[in-house]
């Protein structure tokens, strides 16, 4: 048995490429190129991860889209048990503070659910979350300032969300073109799946153990 993961043997720096015309004024919201997939670093250790993650960014926000196939049951979701639903965790710093072990008003944590939100509970949920332990928490955006979009699958489902620049403090392409990144799958079916090392590291509150994002001029 590996004592130590082979994801935590390396610094991963993952290139995003830009689209400008993002979020699209109508449906679908993203609609990201397979030129803007991005790899799930967590495959070396040997447990594939079911869900595609794709990514990009402008000066007015960053664009995550997950698509999570193989499930043989419906989506679940429940807003007041995040990590008992379907859906996934994403950790943002501005500043790609990869030194410290403590988040900063630059670290960002979020929830996206597949469903769980509007009146009929039926639209994407999206809620900022504080960062465990963080020496100081980022400003909280308002929940309306999230767009997010649900298609359901036959086998499981595509969750994009927007994140404008108003949601992630700091958020300055122009001057700091490398963001710190983690992302946590979770799936009742599925069950969960680390981005890189696994729940026995506190990837949830320790920057230090992120990978970082390069914000590419490359177009998509």
């Amino acid at each position: 048995m590996e004592v130590v993961p082979a994801s935590f043997l390396f610094r991963f720096a993952i290139p995003v490429s830009r689209v400008d015309r993002l979020p699209r004024p109508k449906a679908p919201l993203l609609s990201l190129p397979e030129t803007c997939n991005v790899p799930w670093p967590g495959d070396i250790d040997g447990a594939a991860s079911p869900a595609q993650l794709a990514m990009a960014w402008n000066p007015e926000g960053l664009a995550v889209q997950v698509t999570v196939q193989g499930k043989s049951g419906p989506v679940q979701v429940d807003p007041d048990a995040i990590p008992s639903s379907d859906g996934f965790l994403l950790w943002i710093d501005t500043r790609d503070t990869q030194s410290q072990h403590r988040a900063s008003r630059f670290c960002h944590l979020f929830a996206a659910l597949p469903g769980g939100g509007g009146d009929s509970g039926d639209d994407p949920f999206v809620r900022q979350l504080p960062v465990p332990r963080a020496r100081e928490d980022a400003p909280e955006a308002p929940a309306d300032s999230f767009l997010a979009e649900t298609v359901l699958l036959k086998d499981g489902y595509r969750l994009s969300v927007w994140f404008p620049r108003e949601a992630l403090h700091g958020y300055d392409p122009a001057t700091q073109n490398r963001l710190g990144f983690m992302i946590h799958l979770l799936d009742t079916e599925l069950g969960p799946h680390c981005f890189t090392v696994n729940a026995d590291f506190p990837f949830d509150a320790d920057p230090s153990l992120w990978v970082s994002l390069e914000l590419t001029d490359a177009k998509a």
